[in-house]
């Protein structure tokens, strides 16, 4: 059997220029080493076809033929996933297979809203969704379309019979130590890097313990912390480096669970000779806090940036978003990373429903004053199924509901009770403008990023100041969210 696993290419756009990060999809290469011997799998990242997306895909249908593709979207991106299966229903045939292949959504959105997407007309685009973690659900969907099981047995599937869709119990969540290493061969388009550097991802744990009610990862793995073993995560290291990777991102929903555990996953790094890689992942403000010792042996084994969940320096906001009261943590977890010059990624979370512009501005100053090299300052975001949306949807403070396009801490999706969701947009817009994209970087940023990084972002900067020389401030907003609406129009 021929199969097509794909990635969307739908990117946020307050990351980066989308030329500049182009990060592989890890789990649909953890699928295809999962998949039964004895069938060409194809693994199609599409953030390496930005520019041609619909090509890229009829070329890859008609070069690689596939029975089945499977399909990975986050909520997001879940318009380009529609696209992109009407695309291949056209060009295969709109009835049912063996006249196309048989097309299988899986990832974040499926997960949320399999019972939603079914019961609507998408129902008709898709002959399976998956609903958790996909390995072993794909591998037994695979297995039952040899004939050698049968739909209603797989656990996480989402299948038709008779025209009617059937959705089957939840799996149980996967026993990491079965998951072979991801097999990083099958993929067909090359050009991973983060600015021209190559880059690679991997994952050393799955789960995170936090209830944090904007998020919505215990939809996925519940509220549970599984661990690879290190020597695994060591022989996947090295098969980064096999496929190039001068960067590796550690995408764990929260490394620093165990800081412990992270502290000896730096020594094995450093004994084993792999601190010769950039590394980054995303660290909790109270691990890091917790043991002083973790900054010094994470630099030493390579991580040179990372990116801490400030969220918010409101204690009332903190509370709302069930983050409990970390500021300190936070002001002791910046200084430890600087101690140790490893860059920060600084998370903020604006836009919580008592917020006004002083609120907000808060945020930024705290920021300021405290030094962080990097602003992802996003706007509170009612994911599907989180509590902060039911909450938001009661208050009457969620201003597009439906939209998904849109979900993507980006744009404003709600309203606070003192700022529009248009005043929300400008406000934050007009606040990273003053305290991040026109000051100047951080000695730590000129120090790491060296010349290179700080001219390109002192050229960025004085051709935005000379913006507001021969335009409003309201105009320059305008014009620049008139250019990101564009953003993530594929097909």
């Amino acid at each position: 059997m021929n199969i097509l696993l794909l990635n969307m290419p739908d990117y946020l756009p307050f990351i980066s220029p989308q030329s500049a990060l182009k990060a592989p999809h890890l789990g649909l290469c953890s699928i295809a080493a999962s998949l039964p011997p004895g069938h060409n799998v194809y693994v199609g990242d599409l953030v390496n076809r930005r520019s041609s997306v619909r090509e890229s895909i009829i070329q890859a249908v008609n070069t690689y033929k596939p029975h089945l593709v499977g399909i990975a979207s986050m909520t997001f991106q879940y318009r380009t996933a529609r696209k992109i299966a009407q695309l291949i229903r056209e060009l295969n045939g709109r009835g049912d297979p063996p006249g196309r292949p048989y097309i299988c959504l899986g990832g974040y959105h499926a997960t949320l809203m399999h019972q939603e997407i079914c019961s609507g007309e998408d129902g008709e685009l898709f002959d399976f969704l998956i609903c958790g973690e996909g390995e072993v659900t794909l591998r037994e969907l695979v297995e039952a379309l040899e004939g050698k099981g049968d739909f209603s047995r797989i656990a996480g599937l989402s299948y038709k019979e008779d025209g009617i869709w059937k959705h089957n119990p939840r799996r149980p969540l996967l026993d990491l130590k079965t998951l072979p290493l991801p097999d990083r061969s099958r993929r067909i388009w090359s050009g991973y890097a983060y600015h021209g550097t190559p880059v690679d991802t991997l994952e050393t744990s799955r789960g995170c313990t936090f209830t944090c009610n904007f998020c919505s990862m215990h939809h996925m793995y519940s509220t549970t912390f599984r661990t690879y073993e290190i020597p695994r995560v060591i022989a996947d290291i090295e098969n980064c480096k096999r496929a190039g990777a001068k960067m590796i991102m550690m995408i764990d929903d929260n490394i620093t669970l165990n800081p412990k555990r992270l502290l000896e996953l730096c020594e094995t790094i450093v004994k084993e000779g792999h601190n010769d890689l950039w590394y980054w992942t995303q660290v909790s403000s109270r691990g890091i806090a917790s043991v002083p010792e973790l900054s010094r042996a994470m630099a030493q084994a390579g991580f040179r940036s990372v990116f801490l969940g400030i969220e918010n320096v409101s204690k009332r906001n903190l509370e709302q978003l069930k983050k409990g009261d970390i500021v300190e943590y936070n002001k002791k977890a910046i200084r430890l990373l600087h101690d140790n010059k490893i860059l920060i990624v600084g998370g903020m979370i604006v836009g919580n429903p008592d917020d006004t512009y002083e609120d907000t501005e808060e945020n930024f100053k705290f920021f300021k004053e405290q030094g962080v090299d990097f602003y992802f300052d996003q706007i509170l975001t009612p994911y599907p199924k989180t509590g902060i949306r039911e909450e938001l949807m009661r208050q009457g403070l969620v201003t597009n509901p439906d939209d998904f396009t849109r979900y993507n801490g980006f744009w404003a999706n709600v309203r606070t009770k003192h700022l529009s969701d248009k005043e929300l947009e400008f406000v934050r817009w007009k606040l990273h403008r003053e305290y991040y994209t026109l000051s100047e970087p951080t000695p730590l940023y000129r120090e790491v990023m060296g010349t290179l990084g700080s001219t390109y972002r002192g050229l960025r900067n004085l051709w935005k100041k000379g913006q507001l020389l021969l335009s409003s401030e309201r105009a320059v907003f305008e014009r620049e969210m008139e250019g990101y609406r564009r953003v993530n129009e594929y097909l």
